[in-house]
C-alpha cells in the first residue's frame, strides 16, 4: 500500500535543500520522521504502521499538483533490525551448597541464546532474590540458619526473552546458637565523583555490592576511603552512594589522602563518632571476643616528627590499650602496612605498632596503601617467619579505585598476591580461631581462604 503525509511546509525554487528522512519499519511500532535543512517538520512525523516489509520507494512533492521533486541522496544507510522472539535456553548444572549457616553459594553452566545471553535472575522457595548480569555464580548473603532452601535460575537476552528455569538445587543451612562475627574489610576505596567507572577503575559501587544484605557485622575502611583530597563533598557524591550503604555498621581507618583536607575534616565530619577524636584517629572496640584496634598510620600528621614513634601520644595509649584488653584474640588495622611488595612497599614509620602487638601477642593486622591484596604468614617484628608468635598481615588495597603493579621479588613470607582483582577481605572471628576469604567483586574469579589459631 501507499502512505501519503501532507505537511505546509514549501521550499525555495531553484536552490539546494538538505532532506533528512528516518524511517523505522517495525509494524505498530514504526516511525517517521523528517528534518528540512536541519530543522524538524512535526506534521511529517508519524507512528502509524508501516508493517513489516522494507519501504520500496519515498516520494517527496506536491501531491495537489501531482508533480515531485528530484532528489539527489548523499549520505543513505539502511539498517535490518533483528527481530529477536526465541528465548535462551535453561541453565544447567544448578550447585547450592550451604558455606556457613549465613549463606549459600550458587554455581551453575551457562545458558545459550541466539543472540547472546545478558543476564540471569535468581530465585530462592518460589521468590526472585537477584538479577545478575552474565556471571554464572551467586552468593545468596541472606541465609538463616537451619534453614532448607531451594533454588532456581533463569537467563535473560537483550531482546528481553526470559527463558525457562533451570533445574531446582536446595540446601539446608546449619544450625548456629551464637553466630560468630563476620567482618569485611578494604582500602583505596571511591574515585573523586569525576572518576569514569571502567573496568580497571573506580569499582567502589561493586565492591560495595559485596557488603549489603546484611550477612556483615562491622565493616572495616582501611584508608584512602575517599579520593582526591577527602573533601566531605566528595565523600557525600561518591563513597557515601556506594559505601556509605553500610555507614551505620562501619569502623574506619584513615588514609593519606584523607589528610588532603586540612586535619581530615571532611574524613572526620563524614564518619563522625565512628572516626573517633578527630586530633587522634585511633580508637579501639569489641565485636564477640575479639578485641579491635583501629591506628592512624598518617605519622607526621600526629606529632611535630613522628606521631607513629615509640613514647608518642598514640604509641603509649596502644601499649596501654592492650594491657586493659587481654582478650584471647586481637586485630590491628591501618593505612600503611608495615610490609608489602605492592605499589609502595613497606612502612618503616608503623613499626613500633607492630612492636606494642606483638608484645603483647596480637594476630591480625590489616592494611591498604598498596593497590593489591598480599597475604604473609606470621612474622616477628623484623619480617621473619614466626608459627609460634607471629602476627599474619593482610593487605587489603582492593576497594575499588585502581590497581598498581609492583615486580620487586617477594620474600618468602609473602603466600599470596593478586593486582587485578578488586574485592573485599571477609573475616569469621571465631572464640580462639579465624577463617579468611578475599571475596572478588561480581564477574571476578581471584580468591584466597584459610583459617589460623590466635597466639
Amino acid at each position: 500500500g501507499t502512505t501519503a503525509i501532507v505537511s505546509p511546509t514549501v521550499v525555495s525554487k531553484n536552490i539546494w535543500h538538505s532532506l533528512r528522512l528516518q524511517v523505522h519499519v517495525a509494524g505498530s511500532d514504526s516511525r517517521t520522521d523528517v528534518w528540512l535543512d536541519g530543522t524538524s517538520i512535526p506534521s511529517l512525523t508519524t507512528t502509524a504502521s508501516l508493517g513489516t516489509a522494507a519501504v520500496s520507494k519515498v516520494e517527496i512533492g506536491d501531491p495537489a499538483k501531482n508533480r515531485t521533486f528530484t532528489v539527489r541522496f548523499d549520505s543513505l544507510s539502511v539498517a535490518q533490525v533483528q527481530i529477536d522472539s526465541a528465548p535462551p535456553t535453561a541453565p544447567s548444572s544448578l550447585t547450592a551448597t550451604a558455606t556457613s549457616p549465613h549463606r549459600v553459594d550458587l554455581a551453575w553452566s551457562a545458558a545459550t541464546d541466539g543472540v547472546g545471553v545478558t543476564g540471569y535472575d535468581v530465585w530462592r522457595n518460589d521468590v526472585q532474590i537477584a538479577s545478575l548480569g552474565t556471571e554464572t555464580s551467586y552468593r545468596d548473603p541472606t541465609a538463616q540458619p537451619a534453614t532448607s532452601y531451594t533454588y532456581r535460575v533463569r537467563a535473560r537476552d537483550g531482546a528481553g526473552n526470559v527463558g525457562p528455569f533451570s533445574p531446582e538445587a536446595s540446601t539446608t543451612t546449619g544450625l548456629s546458637l551464637v553466630p560468630d562475627p563476620i567482618i569485611a574489610a578494604a582500602g583505596d576505596i571511591a574515585c573523586a565523583p569525576a572518576g569514569v567507572v571502567t573496568a580497571t577503575t573506580c569499582r567502589q559501587m561493586a565492591t560495595s555490592d559485596l557488603l549489603v544484605g546484611g550477612q556483615l557485622d562491622r565493616v572495616l575502611t582501611l584508608g584512602d576511603n575517599q579520593y582526591e583530597q577527602g573533601t566531605l563533598d566528595d565523600f557525600m557524591n561518591s563513597y557515601d552512594p556506594s559505601w556509605g550503604r553500610v555507614h551505620d555498621i562501619t569502623s574506619p581507618a584513615a588514609g593519606n589522602h584523607e589528610y588532603g583536607t586540612t586535619n581530615a575534616a571532611g574524613y572526620f565530619e563524614y564518619f563522625g563518632a565512628a572516626a573517633g577524636d578527630p586530633a587522634k584517629g585511633y580508637y579501639s572496640y569489641d565485636i564477640g571476643t575479639w578485641h579491635l584496634i583501629a591506628l592512624n598510620s598518617n605519622c607526621a600528621k600526629l606529632g611535630p616528627v613522628d606521631g607513629c614513634a615509640e613514647g608518642m601520644p598514640q604509641n603509649d595509649w596502644l601499649e596501654q590499650d592492650l594491657a586493659d584488653h587481654p582478650n584471647t584474640c586481637t586485630l590491628a588495622y591501618w593505612h600503611h602496612p608495615r610490609f608489602s611488595t605492592g605499589e609502595h612497599g613497606g612502612v618503616l614509620a608503623v613499626a613500633p605498632f607492630w612492636d606494642d602487638l606483638y608484645d603483647a601477642g596480637a594476630d591480625v593486622v590489616l592494611g591498604g596503601h598498596s593497590h593489591n591484596y598480599e597475604r604473609f604468614t606470621p612474622m616477628n617484628p623484623a619480617g621473619v617467619a614466626d608459627p609460634t608468635a607471629g602476627i599474619s598481615e593482610f593487605v587489603v588495597g582492593t576497594g575499588g579505585k585502581n590497581h598498581v603493579l609492583r615486580t620487586t621479588t617477594p620474600p618468602s613470607t609473602s603466600m599470596v598476591r593478586n593486582f587485578d582483582t578488586f574485592g573485599v577481605l571477609e573475616l569469621t572471628l571465631r572464640a580462639d580461631t579465624y577463617d579468611w576469604e578475599f571475596v572478588p567483586e561480581a564477574g571476578g574469579t581471584f580468591t584466597d581462604s584459610g583459617s589460623g589459631a590466635c597466639n
